[in-house]
């Protein structure tokens, strides 16, 4: 069932973050420049459209193809399962700590706000067009 695959590896990232339903107003994409900086943005997109509860920008803008084939292959759509990962999340306060680049992959190292507590979590994004894409979730 394509409702229960999905919200572990999306969970892994977005519930992290804690027990509010406030996006984080950090912008650390400014930190970084050019490519980096390009995938720190796709992080903060995924970060604002989850917490606006956006499962078509999300699947539409910020998943990489593979991702999402790899969903609908389950049985269902990517925005089914997107949605069903995002009702059960409260929180989604992720901040880009660190961003590193080979060729076409990218790897984000980044802290889910928690409270006392953050976790820490690599995503892993691949270039595709123009843009980053995630790719998968740690």
């Amino acid at each position: 069932m394509l409702h229960r695959v999905v919200p572990i590896a999306l969970l892994a990232t977005v519930a992290l973050a804690g027990c509010t339903t406030q996006a984080s107003n950090n912008d650390s994409s400014g930190k970084f420049k050019g490519d980096q900086r390009l995938v720190a943005n796709a992080v903060e997109d995924f970060e604002s459209a989850a917490s606006k509860g956006d499962q078509n920008k999300i699947c539409r803008d910020l998943l990489a193809k593979s991702l999402v084939d790899q969903y609908a292959q389950h049985g269902g759509t990517c925005e089914k399962a997107v949605d069903g990962a995002l009702k059960d999340t409260d929180s989604f306060g992720l901040t880009v700590e660190s961003v590193a680049i080979n060729g076409q992959q990218a790897t984000a190292r980044v802290k889910a706000d928690r409270g006392k507590h953050d976790v820490m979590q690599n995503i892993a994004l691949t270039k595709q067009g123009a843009g980053w894409r995630i790719s998968q979730f740690g």
